[in-house]
């Protein structure tokens, strides 16, 4: 008989090598096995293992029904083996069995959870009989759906009743998850502050949602308390000592447990987080992404049902194949999880329509669920990259209305005030956010926006407060001091520029009037300065455009590429060519930019370029004196076009982007005529600034810091000229997909 069951382990390690090459064999000798009296408990298992690795197994599970007919474990099983069309018949076998044995209704709820039928799994555990034998176990599932669903004061009614039959571990759990949910990270973290002694479970469920948080500060304690425990299991606590490792982005930390931790030679028994946590370890030291990517297929072929290993998998192709050939293939629409991985990854590849169109079956299924709130948020971050505001803030305001415990309702906030900071509603997005200050104060995105609000406010003080709640809890996570970012950099500038007339910076008071106030030329000097001013002008509809007929940018689009290609690059170079068939295309590297400084400018500027370490850098001197020179459209290659750029050129002297972040302006994309002044002071303050240090920084030195001075000098200077076209981030979405996530950028070269 033993001949006939599926051995799991054997399957594994057969997985792991290749796909079955027969994969209905083993539901067959499942079936045999029934067949000629297999025991309960091995059918059992045998369907749960089949069920795991997705393997045929709906005829085994007939048969075993109708050996016992009133088993709900093998209904369960039943209905998750059952393809498409007898879902709902295996479904009404569950609820009949579950109603006729009058227990167990926890399992029933699930099943529908699983099928997005909320509603219905909810009055299955309305219905629980209160005398019934799993009485205890179905109102525990009913809290933690109630606090799902936002329906505290059930969970508090239930919990209340759990408390004279079921004392203990579990419902302290519950108590907590309740507290955190209803009421926040604050709350929550009183709760810790205040406990004493409790069970391994409580510290490790705290220690989920304190990871969750990214609260590097309390996660480290909790585990160090967690591990003083008696009924401490190692196992569990193991994960999360490698998951804190992880998520501070100690890779090697994270990797040395491993391998101590888990069997090498064996990894097709290892559990699927464990695989999770092998691969995240992986991309965090550099391993090489092919291998990484086979490892992936390996325990997707093994763990084909989890989640978040398909996502890891989809990334690590996106690592090693063509970008090219992975946009052109299709998917089949799925009401999953699955369907949030393939949006992010249509997402990534810079296609937000594709990305709107993988959500369309899941995001009327998942309507009156949590997962609801994460679907019309990703349809937000679709229409935000395809430069749709209102369609974005619709969506988003959508997905707030779906939130309904406070973890959902931060996240929801926190991006759609960010819409209404990119629309330049102020007030909105400080509205939005008035109930998180409290709830979450330590939030990380929370703290960024707060900076940025600050700064389009004029409040350079609070933004840089912000910004050092900030870097002192990136601190605690990474235990290491972190060099000043480019928001760092923007921000103190600017509150070291406005000292003593801050007042000038006050959100109400015109561009004009500011600029007089503070003068003209201690605006420009300040990138700071300048970029809240060109936001504020922007948002307020002030950098008009009037075409100029005999205004001619030349008809060609530069591109500069150093180091082998990889992956994503060639599809965006043939895009960029393919879309514009009649503008000539060049392509420079390291190499052909350095001869061709030499040949345009002479010896001492190509020693200069050169003497540049980073790619980023030569990329960026090496455009200013291009663009200065020759004109034309210089654009980064990871700037995907969707459609032309050239009606942006027609009657314009300079196309320039308004960054959604800072107000800066952009230059992954310029489109400038031959010694246009913007290019020509941009070449002046960037020659300034590398004679000022020894340690340049692409975006501050060279990149969009002196091109937003060059800009704003412009329009000070030569308020007549309108033949500048100044892009919002919004208008530029609409035509390209910006900044795309390449997987070289996690590299340690990457300029930031």
């Amino acid at each position: 008989m033993t001949g006939i069951l599926p051995d799991p382990a054997a399957l594994s390690r057969t997985l792991w090598e290749a796909e079955l090459p027969e994969p209905e064999a083993p539901g067959e000798g499942l079936l045999e096995a029934i067949s000629e009296g297999a025991d309960y408990k091995d059918v059992v298992a045998a369907l749960a293992a089949l069920n795991r690795m997705a393997l045929p197994a709906h005829a085994a599970a007939q048969a075993a029904q109708s050996c016992w007919p009133n088993s709900i474990d093998l209904a369960r099983h039943a209905l998750d083996a059952s393809p498409g069309a007898a879902r709902d018949a295996a479904l009404q076998r569950l609820a009949e069995i579950v109603t006729r044995a009058n227990r167990r209704r926890s399992v029933l709820a699930n099943a529908c959870w699983r099928l997005f039928r909320p509603k219905e799994g909810w009055q299955v555990l309305v219905g629980i009989d209160l005398a019934s034998p799993t009485a205890v176990e179905d109102v525990f599932r009913r809290v933690e759906w109630a606090v799902a669903m936002g329906a505290f004061s059930q969970a508090e009614v239930d919990l209340d009743w759990l408390e004279a039959r079921a004392r203990g571990v579990r419902l302290a759990v519950q108590r907590l998850s309740l507290i955190c949910r209803r009421d926040g990270a604050a709350a929550l973290a009183l709760q810790i502050d205040g406990l004493e002694t409790a069970s391994a479970q409580v510290w490790s469920l705290l220690s989920e949602i304190l990871l969750a948080e990214n609260d590097f500060i309390r996660a480290p304690q909790v585990l160090d308390r967690w591990a003083g425990c008696p009924d401490a299991s190692p196992g569990p606590l193991a994960r999360a000592k490698r998951r804190l490792a992880l998520e501070r982005g100690d890779g090697e930390r994270a990797q040395a447990m491993l391998q101590e931790e888990l069997n090498l030679d064996a990894p097709w028994l290892w559990s699927a987080p464990d695989h999770v946590q092998w691969l995240r370890a992986g991309r965090l030291t550099g391993r090489p992404a092919g291998e990484l990517l086979a490892h992936a297929q390996a325990a997707c072929r093994v763990h084909p049902r989890h989640d978040w290993l398909s996502a890891l998998e989809r990334l690590l192709r996106e690592a090693v194949e063509d970008w090219g050939s992975t946009a052109a293939q299709v998917s089949r629409p799925m009401r999953s999880e699955r369907a949030l991985i393939q949006t992010r990854a249509a997402l990534r590849l810079g296609l937000p329509a594709r990305a709107a169109r993988e959500l369309a079956a899941l995001r009327r299924a998942a309507q009156d669920m949590p997962l609801g709130v994460r679907v019309w948020s990703k349809r937000a971050e679709a229409f935000l990259l395809a430069g749709r505001l209102s369609a974005a803030q619709t969506a988003q305001a959508h997905a707030l209305s779906c939130a309904r415990d406070s973890l959902h309702q931060a996240d929801a906030a926190l991006k759609l005030a960010e819409i209404h900071l990119a629309q330049g509603a102020l007030a909105e997005a400080r509205d939005t956010l008035r109930d998180l200050h409290a709830r979450f104060p330590d939030r990380l995105p929370l703290l960024l926006l707060r900076a940025r609000l600050a700064f389009a406010a004029g409040d350079f003080a609070q933004a840089e407060a912000a910004h050092h709640r900030f870097n002192d809890l990136k601190r605690a996570q990474t235990e290491a001091h972190a060099a000043n970012d480019v928001r760092d950099r923007i921000v103190s500038d600017a509150r070291a520029a406005a000292q003593g007339a801050e007042t000038a910076f006050a959100p109400h008071i015109p561009v004009a009037d500011t600029v007089a106030r503070m003068g003209a030329q201690q605006i420009v000097d300040s990138p700071g300065l300048s970029a809240c001013l060109m936001q504020r002008a922007a948002w307020r509809g002030e950098l008009h455009f009037q075409p100029d007929p005999e205004a001619q940018i030349p008809r060609v689009i530069a591109h500069y590429w150093q180091g082998p290609e990889g992956p994503a690059v060639p599809r965006a170079r043939l895009r960029w060519a393919a879309l514009h068939p009649d503008f000539k295309i060049r392509l420079f590297n390291e190499e052909s930019a350095s001869a061709w400084l030499h040949d345009a400018y002479g010896r001492e500027l190509q020693r200069r370029f050169q003497m540049l370490e980073q790619p980023a850098l030569r990329a960026d001197l090496f455009r200013i004196f291009w663009l200065a020179l020759e004109g034309g459209v210089f654009a980064d290659l990871d700037e995907f076009p969707r459609l032309s750029v050239a009606p942006w050129l027609e009657g314009a002297r300079a196309v320039v982007c308004v960054e959604r972040g800072f107000g800066t302006i952009a230059n992954n994309f310029l489109a400038l005529a031959p010694e246009h002044p913007i290019t020509l002071r941009t070449l002046e303050f960037a020659l300034a600034s590398l004679d000022r240090t020894d340690a340049p920084y692409a975006w501050w030195d060279m990149g969009p810091a002196q091109w937003t001075r060059a800009a704003m000098a412009h329009r000070l200077t030569q308020p007549e000229d309108l033949s500048l076209r100044y892009l919002t981030q919004a208008e530029y979405g609409r035509r390209v997909s910006t900044n795309l996530p390449y997987p070289h950028k996690k590299s340690p070269d990457h300029w930031r």
